[in-house]
């Protein structure tokens, strides 16, 4: 930077060293990295000026160190704005992410700025230059796959051959009953010299994304090529999770808390921008060896407009306590405190969204001369809609029905002695008023509780030797009509570790999974309606993955081994099955190193539950019209199998001939040898003759008058 020399600048020269004829002025810094601006800010007088500053202190010493803040003034009053300056540049920019939206009144919400971006926006120009537009893109079809004429469903596998060291990533069409089509592999990601997955994937809940784990981040995938939508920076990410409405997503780089902190960062999907960044917070839990640390997740509302997690209290009157006393219930896309407080819900252990209304179950444990309790709070109200005390209370599991319309909290109580466990089945019935409970008592322990997904049904595992038993029951009384719980069947003696429903209801399978401690891999598949004594029985040894396709038409069984860690002692048994939902099986393929199988799930039907009831009264119009389809596909396929066969047989032929044509060839000189040195087949060893022969054939006269 050069600077005008003042006129007596000879006679000042007169009194200075030599030395100082060396002196450099360093460049000024001009940075304001440190720095950021606040707005939108209370416009106080001088009398509380003092007491703002400090709630702004407070706010942003969250972030990091406050090294000044200044809020200007005018004629007593503030401007609404103030400036802070941090520590470390690092600390600005996690400041702009994390406070910028934060709602100090329902007139108040902070807009923050770095300081180094109102520079770059203060140098503009002062006419408006309008860019170049940019080249056009055609938008991509996203629900392309939804449009197959064949109603096929897909299917993502993550594996790796033999002895090789690439993990691949293929994504199948498969139809019922027939063998899986490949529809992508990575092709294009491949011949660049790219890798397409480096980690794991995941669909999102309508299936319109896939996300692929790679270690700088997240990317997404989508349209009929399966191009690349967004990516997301966040190095050593290895958890992920979308909202219901596709909107939004998070993003954690999980490690334990000695490890250092697990930083969770919420975007919007389209815009592919952070809206805030924050720490996840951990809950100690036990005592002695037993002791552990447990995160707080967050988890989404089922229209993605909230996202909630549990929190400790840091008043004062819990201050003692290290249990959750907080529930704190964000909304988006601002992620800030749902009107500027948590939901307090002291000694919460557990709690989980309906999956249809905005509606938050939990249970608390006992804590001095309060019981146990399960409660229903609606959200935005924070009305308590139900609260059922408890008591004697070690454990409570809590079980949505997937329509929202029943929850089951399975409650593991103790006797007074405390030597004793046993359960009790809670049942809340959300649509009926006053929401009535219904308890069933369950003198065996209950493994699992599993709610049909478009029914009243639900099916309940209990412990019992040698195995376990299976009940199944109906919230609605068949002959009566009237809503009280029915145990229609019980199926004693069954090896099952776990219960999963179809999503369209009626059928389920009974599974004997090896992560539950069944390594028999027993599958039974089982019609709810017919309620027979036993349903079709199958196997497949050491699975521990069970899945339904989004239609409820197909099922995949699988055994599967960890992408990382230690040597899998079973890789002669990885692989996948897949089977029809009566239990036949299709399809089976063995890969030595397999680790992910996921469907790709569907979105929600359009159609009205009305609408969906005409469907099935006219069921028999359509049968006749899908069989017709089905028997043209069969004769298809049949045709298709026939050409090949064809096709085989004529490739056999040319090949035999082939070779007795190089056989004949090679043994010429022994045959020769043998003929007494004649050469049938040599033409030059023959004399041709020609000889005319006349027949006469026919001989016809005609008279002719002349």
């Amino acid at each position: 930077m050069e600077f005008e020399e003042p006129e007596d600048i000879d006679e000042i020269r007169e009194f200075m060293d030599d030395a100082d004829e060396d002196i450099q002025i360093e460049e000024l810094e001009r940075s304001f990295a440190e720095c950021v601006a606040v707005n939108n800010l209370p416009i106080v007088d001088d009398s509380k000026k003092s007491k703002l500053e400090g709630m702004l202190h407070k706010i942003f010493g969250q972030v990091g160190q406050v090294v000044r803040l200044d809020m200007p003034m005018e004629e007593g009053k503030s401007l609404g704005f103030a400036y802070v300056e941090f520590a470390r540049p690092e600390e600005a920019i996690d400041a702009v992410s994390r406070v910028d939206g934060y709602k100090l009144a329902k007139t108040n919400q902070f807009k923050v700025v770095r300081m180094d971006e109102l520079c770059r926006l203060d140098a503009l120009p002062p006419a408006f230059e309008e860019p170049a537009p940019p080249p056009f893109r055609p938008p991509v079809n996203s629900c392309s796959w939804l449009c197959d004429p064949g109603h096929r469903d897909q299917f993502v596998t993550r594996y790796s051959h033999t002895n090789g060291t690439v993990e691949e990533t293929q994504i199948d069409w498969v139809e019922n009953g027939q063998s899986p089509i490949m529809e992508y592999d990575g092709a294009r990601e491949k011949s660049g010299g790219k890798s397409w997955c480096q980690l794991e994937v995941r669909w999102s809940p309508k299936g319109t994304y896939m996300s692929t784990f790679h270690r700088q981040g997240i990317a997404l995938w989508g349209g009929d090529g399966f191009e690349k939508q967004a990516r997301f920076q966040h190095e050593n990410v290895n958890r992920v999770s979308f909202s219901p409405c596709e909107r939004y997503m998070l993003t954690c780089n999980f490690r334990p808390p000695r490890e250092g902190p697990s930083v969770v960062l919420f975007w919007h999907i389209r815009e592919a921008r952070v809206l805030r960044k924050i720490d996840l917070a951990f809950t100690t839990i036990g005592e002695g060896e037993d002791m552990r640390e447990v995160p707080n997740l967050f988890k989404w509302s089922p229209d993605g407009n909230y996202v909630a997690r549990m929190h400790q209290d840091r008043s004062a009157a819990a201050a003692n306590s290290s249990k959750n006393g907080l529930i704190q219930v964000l909304e988006l896309p601002s992620v800030t405190l749902l009107d500027r407080k948590s939901l307090r819900a002291n000694s919460v252990m557990d709690f989980d969204w309906s999956p249809k209304d905005n509606t938050i179950a939990f249970w608390a444990a006992e804590e001095g001369n309060t019981p146990a309790r399960v409660s229903l709070v609606a959200i935005p109200s924070r009305k308590e809609l139900r609260q059922k005390n408890l008591f004697n209370v070690v454990d409570c599991r809590l079980n949505w029905q997937r329509n929202g319309n029943f929850l089951s909290a399975i409650v593991t109580r103790t006797t007074k002695s405390g030597k004793t466990q046993f359960n009790n089945l809670e049942i809340f019935r959300i649509r009926e008023d006053a929401v009535p409970v219904e308890m069933i008592e369950v003198p065996k322990l209950v493994q699992s509780v599993s709610w049909e997904p478009e029914g009243t049904r639900f099916t309940m595992v209990c412990h019992d030797n040698p195995k376990p038993s299976v009940m199944i029951y109906d919230t609605v009384d068949a002959k009566s009509g009237r809503q009280e719980l029915t145990l229609l069947k019980e199926l004693v003696q069954r090896p099952v570790t776990d219960v999963f429903w179809s999503p369209t209801g009626t059928h389920f399978v009974m599974a004997a999974l090896s992560d539950g401690g069944d390594s028999s891999g027993a599958l039974e598949f089982y019609d709810a309606d017919a309620l027979p004594e036993k349903g079709t029985l199958s196997d497949h040894y050491r699975s521990n993955f069970l899945q339904w396709d989004p239609s409820g038409r197909m099922i995949a069984t699988a055994v599967l081994q960890p992408l990382t860690g230690m040597v899998y002692k079973f890789q002669m048994d990885n692989g996948f099955k897949l089977w029809t939902f009566q239990g036949e099986m299709f399809y089976e393929k063995s890969r030595e190193k397999f680790y992910q199988f996921m469907w790709r799930p569907r979105p929600e039907s359009l159609l009205t539950p009305q609408q969906k009831k005409t469907v099935s009264k006219n069921l028999r119009k359509y049968e006749r019209k899908f069989e017709r389809a089905d028997k043209e596909k069969r004769r298809a396929r049949e045709l298709l199998e026939m050409k090949g066969w064809q096709d085989s047989r004529n490739q056999l032929r040319a090949r035999l001939a082939d070779l007795k044509a190089r056989y004949y060839d090679a043994v010429r000189e022994q045959r020769v040898a043998e003929r007494g040195g004649v050469d049938v087949d040599d033409p030059t060893g023959y004399e041709l003759i020609e000889t005319v022969k006349e027949e006469v054939i026919q001989v016809k006269e005609d008279l002719i008058v002349m």
